[in-house]
């Protein structure tokens, strides 16, 4: 029926692009949850680094969200909770996405014979 035609390579080329994406996009609400937590819910503040603006949010939401822990900022009071649910959040998509595109590359990606 008319669908579109991708090349296997190209499509996990496009997959991977989407998750990235798809865990950028992540990212961004939990940096928006932590500044709104402490900006206006007043759920705690953060310690070390001096945490102003939203990439530096974003920073520490990246940081949290692939395990990373770097220890230059690190929450405090109640946003210690927001933190430890986006590590959970986090390490589960990450490997999710991971069985997925392996999944894809078994179905999609062209495999030469070695000779």
């Amino acid at each position: 029926m008319g669908g579109l035609t991708i090349a296997g390579n190209l499509r996990i080329l496009t997959m991977v692009i989407v998750v990235l994406a798809a865990h950028l996009v992540e990212i961004g609400i939990y940096a928006f949850a932590f500044k709104f937590g402490e900006k206006t819910l007043g759920l705690g503040s953060f310690g070390g680094i001096s945490v102003t603006e939203y990439l530096d949010y974003f920073y520490f939401s990246i940081v949290s969200y692939t395990s990373l822990g770097l220890g230059d900022v690190f929450p405090q009071d109640h946003l210690r909770f927001i933190t430890g649910v986006e590590a959970l959040n986090g390490l589960l998509l990450i490997a999710w996405s991971g069985s997925f595109i392996f999944i894809a590359m078994g179905r999609f990606w062209t495999w030469h014979e070695c000779e």
